[in-house]
């Protein structure tokens, strides 16, 4: 896939400034497509790979929280903001998301913010699950 425009990395800069992590957070993944000069843009938390312990080689999707008057506060114009609350059978590869629709720098855009990554996205990091926390 080409480069982002750098408008578009700013975007996601400030989605990422709008989260907060319910859990280890790695980096934000994103896809986007142009058509008509209508952008549609998923972000979404890399899913981790879990290393050690029971668990280890399971994929997982770190939780967030996501301020979403912030988040709206970046658009010129917001047109309209949506909550998707299930997929829509197995070959939904969105699921769950909160969707925003409007002008950011002078374009259009359909921004989806996923709960998890899409289903064929490779982890993007590994959390050892053996590590333990320093004590004070």
């Amino acid at each position: 896939m080409p480069k982002p425009p750098a408008w578009m990395e700013s975007l996601i800069d400030i989605v990422a400034n709008c989260m907060e992590p319910l859990s280890e957070l790695g980096p934000l993944a994103y896809r986007w497509c142009n058509e008509d000069d209508h952008w549609e843009i998923w972000v979404y938390p890399a899913p981790a790979e879990l290393v050690g312990g029971a668990g280890d080689g399971a994929v997982v999707s770190p939780g967030f929280s996501l301020d979403i008057q912030e988040l709206s506060s970046a658009f010129e114009k917001l047109e309209d903001v949506r909550w998707q609350a299930q997929a829509f059978g197995p070959h939904d590869q969105v699921g769950q998301n909160l969707s925003f629709e409007g002008v950011y720098k002078g374009r259009g855009i359909w921004l989806l913010v996923l709960s998890e990554a899409p289903r064929d996205e490779e982890p993007g990091y590994k959390v050892d699950v053996t590590r333990r926390a320093e004590e004070p």
